[in-house]
């Protein structure tokens, strides 16, 4: 690694400014043993900068031409118009449970899709002379090669085609997908419809079952009833048969041939014998009844039955409609939601295949263009300035896509290369100013940037670690060549547009600054002065004096 020092840079822009040589007058005063000797120097207007140098070469990277342009031309493989799902994403409403599209089926929408399919074919240019040589150098427009008449004409031919057949192309696919665009509205319209009304539907429908289930109930109410009024009823018989038999024992008891006494009043004797007989007649006829309210109790139960049943038949026919109506007013619901959704997912896909045909149609167009303004009058011209250092081809080599051409210094990427110790290294700003100047350009200077630094590197010979710092040069590059060298400072402190004076010419007096100048009479008279930054050569005055200002620089010399 080369040794480096920080330096002190006084020059800046005072040079590259023009400003004028200093003029220098030297006046001798003797005085005892000395002599006091006054030198002249002027007040500077520029820039002050303080930074870490170091010497090193220009690089100029290079740059090579190469045939970009797409010349393949297209092969039809296989064009055939097939049917292929472009609706698939979405069943149709109502295939489910029954649905509202009054069985229609629905499912899964089939376009006709065209699909024509190409492949390419790989063409090449022939070199029929080389018009550059290494070392030349050329500008952009500049002719490289001119090609043979035959390979242009055969490529532009075949381009040519490829716009017609893709235009014939395009122009059928959209007179097939008309149908599929309508028939996508259609099922649109459809779902919209459907979900529009699914609410009423759904309660409609849903009634029907309701009502079923209704009847059904009151059907087991009404009979429960009637069961409820018969056992009430026989209960009632029941108690009248307990009295008339109780009104029968009492009378026939009264007429028993048991009871002796039984003829003692002949009167009652007559109402016992009529009450015995109306007794039992009565308990006969409530017997019989009661016969036949039981007989009537037991149909009744048995109509209970059947009526639960029919209501348990209701009931289930009722939940089972509700989950399928509610199934397909889900569906229909959920199908009104997306309809817009669906619609451009199916117009998504036609407008995607015409986008492609069309795509492959401007592309062909746009391939014809682009080989017509690259290649002219059967040249291949040059796409950049420069100095040539390698030409690629040969007359009668071929040129297809992607071929190398040409090679050229690339004067955008003019680059000098500082390796700086580690101190150093964490001393600069990475982002800040680098300031460059050559060996051929004494009074220019040039302004620079970090572009890369390197990885940390061990110098064993030194046991330091330093830092390869790549700076590219900005601005206008064109009088720089390789192997140039020049001196490259990474600043770190600068004051730019500042009068400025030699420190040497000043003089300090506790916290004052002076410097010594010439009145109108020619005496050397002592003038106060403010100063600032210095960069260890020159300081910046910042009041007492202007640009012009000839100030004495005083020393003293022995006598001779």
């Amino acid at each position: 690694m080369k040794n480096k020092e920080k330096i002190l840079i006084g020059v800046g822009a005072a040079a590259v400014a023009g400003i004028a040589v200093i003029s220098i007058g030297i006046v001798v005063r003797r005085s005892g043993k000395q002599d006091v000797v006054y030198r002249e120097t002027t007040v500077e207007y520029g820039n002050l900068t303080v930074g870490i140098s170091d010497d090193s070469s220009v690089e100029i990277g290079t740059l090579e031409q190469t045939f970009d342009l797409d010349i393949r031309a297209l092969v039809d493989s296989d064009s055939t118009s097939s049917s292929q799902s472009a609706g698939g994403a979405f069943p149709m409403a109502g295939q489910m449970g029954g649905g509202n599209n009054g069985g229609n089926g629905g499912g899964m929408m089939s376009f006709g899709s065209f699909n024509s399919a190409y492949s390419s074919q790989d063409q090449s240019l022939e070199v029929a002379s080389v018009e550059i040589a290494i070392g030349q150098e050329i500008k952009e427009g500049d002719v490289l090669y001119k090609l043979t008449q035959e390979s242009v004409d055969e490529i532009r031919d075949a381009l040519s085609e490829d716009i017609n057949d893709t235009k014939a192309d395009y122009d059928a696919l959209q007179v097939e997908q008309q149908a599929s665009r309508t028939q996508a509205q259609q099922k649109y319209d459809t779902y919209v419809t459907n979900g529009k009304y699914a609410q009423l539907i759904y309660e409609n429908d849903l009634s029907d079952y309701q009502k079923k289930l209704d009847d059904a109930i009151e059907e087991v109410n009404d009979k429960q009833d009637e069961y409820n009024e018969k056992m009430l009823e026989i209960s009632e018989v029941q108690e009248e048969l307990a009295e008339a038999r109780k009104y029968l024992k009492e009378a026939q008891g009264a007429v028993s041939e048991n009871y002796a006494g039984r003829y003692d009043n002949a009167y009652y004797y007559t109402v016992y014998l009529n009450t015995r007989d109306t007794a039992q007649k009565l308990a006969e006829e409530l017997e019989e009844k009661l016969d036949n309210l039981n007989d009537e109790a037991q149909q009744t139960a048995l109509d209970i039955q059947t009526a639960v049943r029919t209501m348990n038949q209701a009931q289930f026919d009722y939940e089972k409609a509700q989950l399928e109506l509610k199934q397909t007013y889900d569906i229909d619901a959920y199908y009104f939601d997306v309809a817009s959704e669906w619609y451009s997912i199916q117009t998504a896909s036609l407008d995607y295949e015409l986008s492609q045909a069309k795509g492959s149609y401007d592309s062909a167009v746009e391939k014809l263009d682009e080989f017509d303004n690259y290649v002219q009058n059967n040249c291949v011209l040059s796409e950049y300035s420069g100095v040539i250092t390698d030409v690629i081809l040969s007359e009668g080599d071929t040129i297809s896509g992607g071929s190398s051409l040409v090679v050229l210094y690339d004067q955008t990427a003019v680059t000098m290369d500082v390796s700086l110790g580690e101190d150093d290294y964490n001393a600069i700003d990475k982002e800040g100013a680098v300031n460059i100047t050559y060996t051929a350009y004494p009074d220019l200077v040039y302004s620079g940037i970090i572009s890369e630094v390197s990885d940390a590197e061990y110098d064993s010979s030194t046991s330091s670690v330093y830092y390869t710092v790549t700076v590219t040069v900005q601005g206008d590059v064109s009088g720089l060549y390789e192997g140039m060298t020049g001196n490259v400072t990474f600043v770190t402190n600068e004051t730019k547009a500042v009068c400025y004076v030699s420190n040497r010419a000043i003089s300090r007096e506790g916290t004052h600054s002076y410097v010594k100048m010439r009145d109108e009479s020619g005496k050397v008279i002592k003038k106060e002065v403010t100063t600032g930054f210095s960069d260890g050569v020159n300081v910046e005055i910042i009041e007492g004096l202007s640009e012009g200002d000839v100030v004495l620089i005083e020393s003293k010399v022995g006598e001779a």
